[in-house]
């Protein structure tokens, strides 16, 4: 959908492509693995870093921000329905630093949590949740499906429509999540009997 969304209505000149944009992500993660980890340490020899739950909100937090930025950036769209590139890279910046605060530390959790005998089984269903969360993402493709009246355009102004829509729902709902999540972590940090 991104990508879509991308090649419809991101004003990308004459140099890129679409799926160059996928490139993004991946990027990021090699650039801010070591400076997420580097900060961690600090804030732990400082005894300030968040628990695993307050990670868990704080990266799907930042996931409802990519998208409301993404959601700005198309109010700020040109005439022709063209949104500008800063709003994409923003927003894969904030995808991915949100899913350097849930997904490594998730998976390390997974295995400190589980019951030994358990603990593969459990990394499995860890992989499984991330095949249920693609089947949940066709499903929101399919929500943004554009008829293009067999002409194999799609009139810019009218995708545009539509990606913001549903990009603003998914903003509501994860920051909605996200917030619920941080209410509930200092509960369910108790119930981790201490595994920081």
């Amino acid at each position: 959908s991104l990508t879509l969304f991308t090649d419809r209505n991101i004003n990308m000149g004459e140099v890129f492509t679409a799926g160059m944009f996928q490139a993004l992500n991946p990027m990021y993660i090699i650039f801010l693995a070591p400076v997420f980890a580097w900060i961690w340490v600090k804030l732990a020899a400082k005894g300030l870093e968040p628990t695993t739950p307050a990670k868990f909100g704080l990266g799907i937090l930042q996931v409802g921000l990519g998208f409301a930025v993404l959601v700005y950036g198309t109010s700020l769209a040109d005439p022709d329905g063209k949104v500008s590139i800063i709003w994409l890279a923003l927003m894969y910046l904030l995808h991915t630093t949100g899913e350097l605060c849930l997904s490594p530390v998730g998976l390390s959790m997974v295995t400190k949590l589980s019951v030994k005998r358990i603990a593969a089984m459990m990394m499995g269903v860890w992989f499984l949740s991330s095949a249920f969360a693609s089947y949940v993402g066709g499903m929101i493709a399919g929500a943004m499906a554009i008829n293009d009246n067999d002409t194999g355009a799609v009139d810019a102004l009218t995708s545009l429509a539509i990606y913001s829509s549903v990009f603003e729902k998914l903003a509501w709902v994860a920051i909605g999540l996200a917030f619920v999540v941080l209410a509930l972590s200092p509960l369910l940090h108790k119930r981790m009997h201490g595994v920081r």
